[in-house]
């Protein structure tokens, strides 16, 4: 359920009132059994001072007290002194009696600075959760046992920051290790850890059994992907606190793209998507960095179109973000490096106000030829511009297989292959027992090309219309196995990757086609040589997310690799069967990996960027769990002071006091009775008053 909230009470003081009233509560009621001393005056009659005798018989020791309308304004006056010395509490939100869960955002747009004093989004949750932790275990002298708590922090994943706990001083040091991150946000694998850690084993049943349902206490700007597909369960309670504003506006970096030119590698050219989440358009210049120098600026600024609300017919309003793609002029970078673009403005959200990409320099491959290859393959392959081709014969490949991977790419007749192929990349001319998944079965004849996957990066020009193979080996490949060139009964080209390895398999031999003889042929194994050769090391990377694991091959000699951070911080990773893997990462930035082999000292650079989408940061004052909705409490507006108001009422009964005080004072005529003038000289008095007359 969501709601209904129960109205309690809690002391921060409540041991200061309690003091103070026990001590002056009795003072008091001992000022009104104390004996009046009197000065004694003689008077004609006791007529008129019938009170004074009524005050000197209350003044009797050991007589019954007789009320009084003074004793209960001054009593009531202590009372509310008291009460607001204990500093009460007015919680208008949830009881503290169950299992609290308290989940935190961590995610990208958590980190916009929108609020005051220039604090971001997560520094105001933090100090408000503290807020609510204390409240829960504030209950003072009288208040209830508080129940267990835990804190979750979440952005991509979610991460137990404390288990269930009753110690407040825990929930606050938890509570400020979480750390920003540059995600995206998502809830699901949070709610999963609360319930996870909400349920409890009964021993007397099957199962699992759930205890009270916990109350879900979430601070969030609402900007979370998978909240729809979300819902709050029977028994559990959610509390939304939201942190931001919700006319929050911010433009950043979209997406980032580079590429080299195809006639000069020594060219980079690169591609900029830009975002505007503001009702009205902005106006940027763009900075290119490389490597921390400026190599290129926007000679005029670039103008995002604003955000647009547009209405669906029965859907409600779209929102559209503005979007603007600018590329820069080609420059030279011959060398490996990392490429930024920069927003020269500032606004809420400083993250996406860059975006890199890291570049590697034109690569020269090793490679081995492996076995009886035809001619053709053999001639070509010597023909591409690399470091050193090597050919091996079966023998020769088997004494250095513990060593296969000091090559990059390996080119090889199938039945020089060993049966277990050692980890590498492979250009198999034929099909290899040492693949699994291929499933030969025969053999077909007379064979020409039904359909071919163009978009792969192996046929990029080429043309296999005229393609006629002679004989083939017919496979029934497995289904993580791609088919890239598919024939009339089986493919004559695939995909395989196991592990370590892949291979990519010609099911023909080239001598039993007219392939050789066709330009396309050419231009299919410079592809692929330089596909296999750079799939560790792409001349441009892709842009990285956080949350994605980072990894590396590196030669069989190599035992660990160092990992430098975006903060400097650096990391030694172990490398497992070739490979070093470093992550998740939770911080958009540089990290580079050095490790030293054969070659000498090598450097590899990822660039990872804030999640798409989290530039929009317009704070969701009320937010969807499936098909429920859940309005936003403004974060701790459930607590509020009552001292205040008790000293008011304080206040108010001190001057009805002095009121009632100085009435009892006053001296009124009986009813009937007139008063006489003034007396005048000679005449008497009695205490001082004028003679009444009947």
């Amino acid at each position: 359920m969501i709601g209904p909230a129960t109205v309690a009470i809690t002391w921060i003081t409540p041991l200061t009132g309690i003091v103070t009233a026990a001590a002056l509560v009795p003072l008091l009621l001992a000022l009104y059994f104390l004996k009046l001393r009197r000065k004694p005056a003689a008077v004609p009659s006791t007529l008129l001072w019938k009170r004074s005798v009524e005050d000197m018989r209350a003044n009797t020791p050991f007589q019954r007290l007789r009320p009084s309308l003074l004793l209960f304004l001054q009593l009531g006056l202590l009372a509310f002194v008291a009460f607001a010395l204990m500093q009460p509490r007015m919680d208008l939100g949830l009881s503290s009696g169950g299992r609290t869960v308290i989940m935190i955002d961590a995610s990208a747009s958590m980190g916009a600075t929108d609020l005051a004093d220039g604090k971001t989004r997560l520094d105001v949750a933090k100090e408000q959760a503290k807020a609510r932790v204390e409240q829960l275990f504030a209950g003072g002298l009288f208040g209830s046992v508080p129940g267990e708590t835990m804190v979750i922090a979440f952005s991509d994943g979610a991460k137990v920051v404390q288990p269930f706990t009753r110690s407040s001083g825990d929930l606050m040091r938890a509570i400020d290790r979480i750390e920003q991150t540059d995600g995206s946000s998502r809830i699901a694998d949070a709610l999963a850890l609360a319930r996870a850690f909400a349920t409890v084993m009964d021993p007397e049943s099957q199962g699992a059994t759930p205890t009270e349902g916990a109350t879900l206490e979430l601070w969030s700007d609402g900007r979370i992907e998978d909240l729809a597909s979300e819902s709050v369960r029977p028994g559990e309670t959610l509390a939304y606190h939201v942190t931001g504003r919700a006319d929050a506006a911010n433009a950043g970096i979209e997406g980032i793209a580079a590429e080299r030119s195809a006639t000069d590698p020594g060219l980079m050219q690169v591609f900029v998507t830009l975002r505007n989440d503001a009702p009205e358009a902005v106006e940027t210049d763009l900075e290119l960095v490389v490597d921390g120098s400026v190599r290129s600026v926007t000679p005029r600024p670039v103008r995002v179109p604003a955000a647009e609300t547009a209405a669906k017919p029965g859907e409600g309003p779209a929102y559209r973000p503005g979007y603007e793609r600018f590329t820069f002029p080609p420059l030279v970078q011959p060398r490996a490096g990392v490429m930024a673009v920069r927003i020269a403005r500032t606004d809420a959200l400083p993250a996406d106000n860059r975006a890199e990409i890291a570049v590697a320099a034109p690569r020269r491959l090793r490679i081995a030829v492996v076995g009886n290859v035809d001619f053709a393959t053999a001639n070509v392959v010597r023909a591409i511009p690399a470091e050193k081709v090597e050919t091996l014969s079966a023998a020769e490949f088997a004494e250095r297989a513990a060593k296969a991977d000091q090559f990059d790419v390996i080119v090889a007749n199938p039945a020089a292959l060993p049966a277990a192929l050692p980890p590498g990349r492979y250009l198999c001319l034929g099909v290899p027992a040492g693949v699994e998944g291929l499933n030969p079965y025969g053999t077909k004849e007379g064979l020409a090309v039904r359909a071919q996957k163009a978009s792969h990066p192996l046929l990029r020009a080429v043309n296999l219309d005229d393609l006629f193979v002679a004989k083939a080996t017919a496979i029934a490949p497995a289904s993580d196995v791609e088919a890239i060139v598919e024939g009339p009964d089986s493919p004559l080209a695939v995909v395989a990757r196991r592990g370590l390895v892949t291979a990519v398999v010609v099911a023909f031999d080239p001598l039993d086609s007219n392939w050789p003889f066709q330009r396309g042929f050419v231009t299919f194994l410079a592809n692929t040589v330089e596909w296999l050769g750079g799939l560790d090391q792409a001349a441009v990377q892709e842009e990285h997310r956080p949350g994605e694991t980072l990894s590396v091959r590196v030669t069989g000699g190599v035992r660990e690799a160092t990992v430098t951070g975006p903060d400097g911080t650096r990391t030694s990773v172990p490398a497992r069967e070739g490979t070093v893997t470093f992550g998740p990462v939770t911080r958009a930035g540089t990290y580079r990996f050095t490790w030293s082999d054969d070659r000498g000292d090598q450097v590899r650079a990822f660039a990872v960027n804030p999640a798409a989408g989290e530039g929009h940061i317009a704070a969701v004052p009320e937010i969807e769990v499936g098909t429920q909705r859940v309005a936003a409490s403004g974060g701790m507006g459930t607590l509020s002071d009552l001292w205040p108001y008790a000293l008011a009422a304080a206040l108010v009964l001190l001057v009805v006091e002095w009121w009632a005080y100085h009435r009892r004072h006053w001296v009124r005529p009986a009813a009937g009775a007139r008063v006489v003038r003034p007396i005048g000289a000679g005449e008497s008095r009695v205490g001082g008053a004028p003679i009444i007359r009947a």
